[in-house]
């Protein structure tokens, strides 16, 4: 009777010692979606962040990302929303309406590379208190961009007589900008691009460089036009189901926010760059044509893009802010990031 007495209160010591252990030391998973196909750098780039979230977590919080999209680009936004996975990187020019405030890096001329923006996002953003009006159903881990758009085409085009009427894919802020410099604009989603130049339904796309090897576009298109500044840069972010992150224990919800928030936007536009670089130096080894749009012809696109900042005042303007304090305060921050 004692023996077993005493192997009861073992049992029952060894159950509170294991409820008594801190919450710190739970193991848990973050399930991620994601949409861009197996070539794109997001894969290894993602990876990459993830191991700073292990590390900060002390391996106790990590993220298991989709292998196969489980929706279209646009529909990634609701799989977060509703719940069906916890975390995502979404494209929110995919989600018109929604995110008009955080989309000012898609403005003309405004970045001149994601290291310096992706970060001045973040601090713009916080610092303007946007997020808790714009990120009502998911919350917000992290902001960045790609690095400048620019003109990649199967001829090559360096002036608005050149580029008129010129069939390209573009998507999000790409497609107005595209329209107003004379160009026949088909909208289509990022991984459209290489069937429809394949097909010949377009001639050329408006992307960032990185795009190149991730849509598997380099031996599609053999001419290249930068734009200084960037055309637009469109912007990302990382966010999470609100459900899902109350979820987490308090020390892997710190972790979390650790290897997110600016700590993040840097790690994420220092990638973009350093893929955006990679695939500049590719295409020169193979022989194609690299312009950069000349001062004189810059002079004549500013005008007629100025309609995508006016919009983006305009509805400002229409959600109660001073759209034109917010847009200085925001170039501002690219200064101040840049110095």
């Amino acid at each position: 009777m004692l023996q077993k007495l005493f192997v009861s209160m073992l049992a029952a010591g060894a159950v509170v010692a294991l409820s008594a252990m801190p919450a710190a030391a739970q193991k848990q998973t973050l399930k991620m979606a994601y949409w861009a196909g197996p070539s794109h750098h997001m894969v290894k780039t993602l990876q990459d962040w993830i191991k700073t979230i292990e590390q900060a977590s002390g391996g106790n919080l990590t993220v298991e990302i989709d292998k196969a999209p489980l929706a279209k680009p646009p529909g990634q936004y609701d799989l977060i929303k509703n719940g069906v996975r916890d975390m995502g990187w979404v494209v929110p020019a995919y989600t018109p309406g929604r995110f008009e405030m955080y989309q000012v890096t898609e403005l003309p001329f405004l970045c001149p590379n994601a290291t310096t923006c992706a970060p001045a996002l973040w601090k713009w953003y916080a610092k303007q208190n946007l997020g808790g009006k714009e990120f009502t159903d998911t919350k917000l881990l992290t902001a960045f961009m790609h690095g400048p758009g620019a003109v990649h085409t199967k001829k090559k085009v360096t002036t608005l007589e050149e580029i008129k009427d010129v069939k390209v894919r573009a998507g999000g802020a790409g497609v107005p900008i595209g329209k107003a410099l004379g160009m026949s604009v088909v909208a289509m989603a990022a991984t459209e691009a290489h069937e429809a130049l394949q097909r010949g339904t377009v001639e050329g796309v408006l992307f960032p460089w990185e795009a190149m090897p991730s849509f598997r576009l380099m031996e599609l298109v053999t001419h290249h036009l930068e734009i200084p500044g960037g055309m637009y840069t469109a912007a990302f972010f990382i966010n999470i189901n609100p459900k899902s992150f109350d979820k987490l224990t308090a020390a892997n919800k710190a972790a979390l926010m650790k290897a997110s928030g600016e700590a993040g936007s840097l790690f994420f536009g220092k990638a973009w760059d350093t893929a955006d670089a990679r695939a500049r130096e590719a295409a020169k080894k193979a022989g194609h044509s690299i312009s950069t749009l000349s001062n004189q012809e810059l002079a004549r696109w500013r005008p007629k893009l100025q309609f995508v900042t006016d919009t983006w005042l305009k509805q400002a303007k229409e959600k109660g802010y001073d759209g034109q304090k917010l847009l200085d305060d925001f170039k501002a921050t690219v200064k101040g990031q840049s110095s």
